[in-house]
């Protein structure tokens, strides 16, 4: 069905039953809504569900149908294209969705079960919201799910559907976008953002309130003002921002603005990112460096425990800091091969959780020396750890690694690409063994 088909579909059947309410105004039925400052009484229309169209613009899975819409070669269309349409539905509903031919497939999920089964024995619960033109604000689950259930298993009874018509004279976009938050936090049956996607729907707020990404007191301002759209306040708001912040500085960084769907998974990496540099406002030459060595580290697939342990180190050991910057950043300016941030391989995406997510996944960056760079920043970190120990222990510690190494492993890497710091270390160890007996009277 065409957008002017839609509408007129829609205004038919509205004008029907406002002229049927007129001679029975007590049987008007409204549904309550937080809009503007104030409850407010909407009323409540059944409208056709052939009339309806799936939202493409979904936030709560922006970043997916990004990389879908890449493997497919085009963009979604669901208005058009029956296969488009059943792609979103897959994406809605389904776990692991992968594009197989030119339309996108997964096996349904266990909440979109739930959904149908509730669906069945108690049939619509609250109306949808939509636009005048059929288009689904809140409500896409339910209307990809009847979708299906018509058309794969016969299910018949769900011709019409309750729902509330926001015109945008008089509901504006902002303020949808604002309303359909803060219904995603009490919906029931609701699919809860994955991480990434509840921060590209952060960001549009944000941006709404007209943040300044580069002043940190504004960051906090915003935080404030949108601290009802996340679970866990003001604070959280302002971590989930500088999330952003640094996942859009990365993404530019490596080539790939807007391309969010390849930091799935990885957002706590950038949450301590945020945090770290907040640790750097007293040292605001620095911050330059210590945000390029992060980014290194998560080019390498780093642990996001160890992005923060790299800001424990710049703060209480600069010189270990210093030795690992240098030697990461030579390693960097060493690499002649082009580096690129690839997709995600999708089996890594099948075993992330929709609501907890793996925050430390393999890196998807290729013409990168990851290995190298990641075990240098280990091996930067475990030197400061050392430090904390008795010498006994230190050098317990050493002579245990030393013996795993031996001579066969050592001159395989002096002939390899590790040469250069393998020789380097080996004379580091002769040196302080010279010195050592040197000093010691028992030699």
């Amino acid at each position: 069905m065409k957008r002017d088909e839609r509408i007129a579909a829609i205004a038919r059947e509205v004008a029907q039953q406002d002229k049927a309410i007129l001679s029975t105004p007590d049987r008007r039925r409204t549904v309550r809504l937080w809009c503007k400052g104030d409850w407010r009484d909407f009323a409540v229309y059944k409208v056709p569900t052939a009339a309806l169209l799936l939202n493409i613009d979904n936030r709560r899975f922006a970043a997916e149908r990004i990389q879908h819409e890449r493997s497919l070669g085009h963009a979604l269309d669901p208005e058009t294209n029956p296969n488009d349409e059943k792609s979103v539905i897959s994406i809605l509903l389904d776990a692991h969705p992968t594009v197989d031919g030119d339309v996108v497939k997964g096996a349904p999920k266990r909440d979109a079960e739930a959904l149908r089964t509730d669906w069945q024995k108690r049939k619509q619960e609250s109306p949808i919201w939509i636009r005048p033109d059929g288009t689904v604000r809140n409500g896409n689950r339910r209307l990809a799910m009847l979708r299906r259930m018509g058309s794969d298993d016969g299910f018949t009874g769900t011709e019409a559907i309750d729902a509330v018509i926001f015109e945008e004279d008089d509901i504006d976009e902002q303020e949808l976008f604002d309303m359909e938050q803060r219904e995603q936090l009490t919906e029931n049956f609701k699919v809860r953002y994955t991480d990434i996607n509840l921060l590209i729907t952060l960001k549009e707020a944000a941006q709404g309130h007209q943040i300044d990404w580069h002043d940190d007191e504004d960051i906090d301002r915003v935080a404030a003002e949108i601290q009802d759209k996340v679970e866990g306040g003001r604070l959280y708001a302002a971590i989930q921002l500088r999330a952003i912040k640094y996942m859009d500085a990365y993404l530019d960084y490596m080539g790939a603005s807007g391309q969010y769907f390849k930091l799935i998974g990885q957002i706590e990496r950038f949450r301590d990112v945020g945090k770290t540099m907040m640790k750097l406002a007293e040292h605001p030459d620095e911050a330059a460096d210590f945000l390029r060595l992060q980014f290194a580290g998560i080019k390498a697939g780093i642990q996001h425990g160890d992005v923060r342990a790299i800001g424990t180190l710049f703060l209480k050991d600069r010189d270990e800091y210093q030795r690992l910057k240098t030697k990461v950043f030579d390693i960097e300016d060493s690499n002649e091969s082009p580096t690129e941030l690839a997709d995600p391989d999708p089996q890594d995406l099948n075993d992330m959780e929709v609501d907890g997510e793996n925050d430390d996944p393999p890196s998807t960056v290729v013409g990168f020396p990851i290995e190298r760079v990641k075990s240098s920043i280990k091996n930067g970190i475990d030197a400061y750890k050392v430090k904390t120990l008795d010498v006994s222990s230190t050098l317990e510690q050493a002579a245990s690694r030393l013996r795993i190494v031996g001579p066969d492993k050592v001159l395989q890497a002096l002939s390899g690409d590790e040469k250069k710091a393998v020789d380097a270390a080996i004379k580091e160890i002769s040196a302080w063994v010279d010195a050592i007996r040197t000093h010691n009277p028992n030699e």
